[in-house]
């Protein structure tokens, strides 16, 4: 059975737990960038700002640091959201091992018309997203 990914999302918007309820597992770190994917897709800014630790780390590859923390990604999510409001991020490929996913997506719906392809590893903790690696980005190129 294929995971809802939006209640993914609402179940990581969802922290308060009480001592009698038992924590649920944690979803397995490949559900947890589907519905990251999924999330963008539906512009479901705060789905999407609850999959990120607090403390979310962000990287151009080989290391080097872009962004730190929710506040600032909510500033830049929210903003892009409003300038993409067509975006699609559909994933093409998926390879999940341990806490890593690396993940070939196909971004679509931007507002300059570009179709973007990336390549992106997660490190995923606990139902949520702790780095994040931006290995590649390239602008797909129209055929002749």
């Amino acid at each position: 059975m294929k995971p809802d990914l939006s209640c993914l999302a609402a179940l990581a918007l969802s922290a308060t737990c009480t001592a009698a309820t038992p924590a649920a597992p944690a979803p397995p770190p490949e559900a947890v960038v589907r519905a990251y994917a999924d999330a963008a897709s539906r512009n479901a800014l705060e789905e999407f700002l609850a999959l990120y630790h607090p403390q979310i780390r962000k990287y151009r590859f080989p290391g080097e640091l872009a962004s730190e923390g929710l506040a600032h990604n909510r500033r830049v999510y929210e903003r892009s959201f409003a300038q993409n409001p067509d975006l699609r991020v559909d994933v093409v490929q998926l390879i999940a091992v341990g806490d890593k996913v690396a993940v070939h997506d196909r971004v679509t719906g931007l507002a300059s018309g570009e179709t973007v392809d990336e390549l992106t590893v997660y490190e995923v903790e606990d139902g949520r997203i702790v780095n994040i690696v931006y290995v590649e980005r390239l602008p797909q190129v129209a055929s002749p």
